[in-house]
């Protein structure tokens, strides 16, 4: 099953074009804009999409070890090509800090390519985090190791992070929400669709298939995986629906520390902001609501061996696919083939950047903007930008269908926008 095949060929232009009819030659200038790409002899007003993407839709197939593609697709490919030949050049530079950030992604791409050591250890490098998880034997045990893994960036039950204020874009704010589940939303767990349903079974098959790596027998792994799927479901329930997630209103609901504790009791909230080291904290702003207050009865049926079975699952899933080369096929198959409708794993070296990129992003690209972005480039991009704000302003105080009064709101709007580049 492959996904969507999509590019961006010519929107700015188009739409400044979609109330005309349709033109053979739309425009004899190219400013940066593949006017090949589209399908001109369909109207825009008959199909837009069309228009603007004909020709690269009838031109390009989707990627085996892509799901969908499309003008982003490429850009990333090329980028990540770009990347990699700056990887091998830095590798073997011999001026690099050791002690650099640089250094340190060099170093964990490099170790995801060993894969020697990684068949070699197998499991290992996750059993530590699963011993933990294994000793945990009532509520405190679970608050602290909740407590300790938040420092290191893992979050379960419930997650903490500091971005933008919804309230006041000048300032940061504290966000707590859901954590991951081992399945996209709550879709996959609640609705009966005949995929869906399919997909729950599949999800169950991949859980059995991959607690045997752990030692356990498949009889056990089995009964487990059921346990998971019904825990996770009962996790999944008052989450919010994916479109419902899309509308920032109903994520901003700032809560003091004391209305979150009047919430979900059971944990001892300003000792746990206290340990993680977000003492200042009185605010945040809980993006789901419902489901936060739903932890208050999940924690009071004090069910720890489903919390341990849930916590052990969740561990080594987020760990396979940097483990041994075996295990790390078994998960792509299951995420990627099953789920997303990939053909074809990506070769190594790009699997490996792409963890980079997740990781260590802003490492790799102080070495990108060495080498790619210098300082005559960044400026023409700002010019380059600065003249569609301009062409947008233009054509706003030329609109007929607009008023004068929602004209100055526009603009406004308009020239309010922040330019960052690179």
């Amino acid at each position: 099953m492959k996904t969507n095949l999509l590019s961006f060929s010519a929107l700015v232009f188009l739409l400044a074009s979609c109330g005309g009819e349709k033109k053979e030659n739309p425009v004899d200038e190219n400013y940066g804009l593949n006017f090949a790409l589209m399908d001109t002899t369909v109207s825009p007003k008959d199909d837009f999409y069309r228009f603007v993407n004909g020709q690269w839709l009838d031109n390009n197939e989707i990627p085996e070890d892509e799901t969908n593609w499309g003008s982003f697709g490429e850009l990333r490919r090329n980028t990540d090509k770009d990347m990699l030949e700056i990887i091998k050049k830095a590798s073997a530079d011999p001026n690099l800090d050791k002690n650099s950030d640089q250094a340190k992604a060099l170093f964990l791409y490099q170790s995801i390519l060993d894969t020697v050591t990684r068949n070699n250890q197998g499991v290992e490098p996750v059993l530590p985090l699963l011993e933990k998880i294994d000793a945990i034997a009532n509520l405190d045990d679970l608050q602290n190791f909740l407590i300790e893994q938040q420092k290191q960036g893992d979050s379960y039950f419930f997650s903490f992070w500091v971005r933008s204020d919804f309230n006041d874009s000048n300032s940061n704010a504290a966000y707590m929400g859901a954590s991951g589940l081992g399945l996209p939303d709550k879709d996959y767990y609640l609705k009966d669709d005949p995929d869906l349903v399919e997909k729950r079974q599949k999800y169950v098959e991949h859980i059995t298939r991959m607690l045997q790596f752990l030692g356990d027998s498949e009889e056990s792994a089995a009964a487990q995986a059921q346990r998971i799927l019904v825990f996770e479901t009962q996790l999944a329930t008052d989450r919010l629906e994916r479109v419902q997630r899309r509308d920032a209103r109903l994520l901003n609901n700032p809560r003091s520390v004391a209305e979150i504790q009047q919430l979900v009791p059971q944990i001892n909230w300003r000792n746990y902001f206290d340990q993680i080291g977000a003492k200042e904290i009185d605010t945040l702003i809980v993006t789901e609501l419902k489901y936060i207050e739903s932890l208050k009865d999940i924690f009071a049926e004090n069910q720890i061996e489903d919390w341990k079975i849930f916590l052990r699952w969740s561990a080594f899933n987020d760990a396979a696919g940097m483990l041994s080369t075996e295990i790390e096929k078994a998960n792509w198959d299951f995420y990627a083939k099953t789920m997303s409708g990939a053909e074809k794993q990506k070769p190594i070296d790009e699997r490996a950047l792409a963890t980079v990129n997740g990781v260590l992003g802003e490492a790799l690209g102080k070495l990108y903007v060495a080498e790619k972005f210098p300082p005559e480039a960044k400026e023409a991009a700002k010019k380059m930008i600065e003249k569609v704000v301009e062409a947008y302003d233009i054509r706003i105080k030329a609109l007929e269908w607009m008023t004068e009064p929602t004209k100055e709101k526009a603009l406004e709007k308009l020239h309010k926008i922040n330019i960052k580049i690179g």
